[in-house]
């Protein structure tokens, strides 16, 4: 497998975990990271084994978005590369189908925090920060998916002040799935992963994918998504095997 400069994947049998490894940077996006990563989602995208993804960043931080230092010498040409290329990351991320979970420590701003909500869940140290500082330096903050999670009132709020938050300021703005004490999100998330890979993988993808799909469509589409997912899962295999062992556990007690 590829060693990469300023990130690490490691695989441990359908679980991958990427850790972003700029720490004395807070894991910001340089050019290189930026590549890097879009070149790790390519390869865990092939990955059939694979079926969760954990993400996190070392050294006690998530992410801060773009390296400003890195990117005040960007001319115009390759900033517009690298601005497309962080888009096709989130992207990717965000409809993958397989379920992307983000263990967060420390700052997570700006592009970290667009990340990280791009995942299906969202572990947060209680010691977390969160914001969307873009505004103080003349850059567009990513305001949709916060929007989306958060609420038009306070995404226009975070977005428009550039201030930092808390994560127990946020904890019911509803973008953070759970929230654990500090230094254990990393350790929360992977727990959480053995948790889900023990369910059918089938129900798990076809669930996963009608929340990505529904957000982009309308409410009589969506439903009917939702029932064509039911029935899909309702004539396999797999959820007839689970009910019987369901009900051969019960006559045992």
């Amino acid at each position: 497998m590829e060693n990469f400069q300023h990130l690490k994947l490691e695989i441990e049998g359908p679980l991958a975990v990427v850790t972003l490894n700029r720490p004395k940077k807070m894991n910001a996006f340089d050019k290189v990271l930026v590549d890097e990563a879009a070149k790790v989602v390519d390869l865990i995208t092939t990955m059939k084994e694979v079926r969760v993804v954990v993400s996190t960043g070392a050294g006690g931080n998530f992410c801060t978005g773009l390296d400003i230092e890195d990117m005040v010498a960007v001319d115009k040409n390759e900033g517009v590369r690298l601005i497309r290329a962080v888009a096709k990351i989130l992207e990717a991320v965000y409809t993958s189908r397989k379920i992307t979970i983000a263990a967060v420590e420390g700052y997570c701003l700006a592009g970290g925090l667009n990340m990280a909500l791009s995942h299906d869940i969202l572990i947060s140290s209680d010691k977390a920060l969160f914001g969307q500082p873009e505004i103080n330096f003349s850059l567009m903050p990513g305001v949709v998916r916060l929007w989306r999670y958060a609420g038009l009132m306070r995404a226009k709020y975070m977005a428009l002040t550039g201030d930092i938050f808390p994560a127990k300021k946020v904890l019911d703005w509803g973008f953070i799935s759970k929230m654990v004490p500090a230094g254990k999100a990393l350790e929360e998330a992977k727990k959480l992963a053995g948790e889900l890979l023990e369910k059918p993988h089938s129900s798990l993808r076809t669930v996963k994918m009608l929340f990505t799909d529904v957000m982009e469509l309308d409410f009589e589409e969506s439903c009917r998504r939702e029932r064509e997912g039911f029935l899909d899962l309702f004539q396999s295999g797999e959820r007839q095997r689970r009910m019987e062992e369901f009900i051969a556990m019960r006559k045992k007690l």
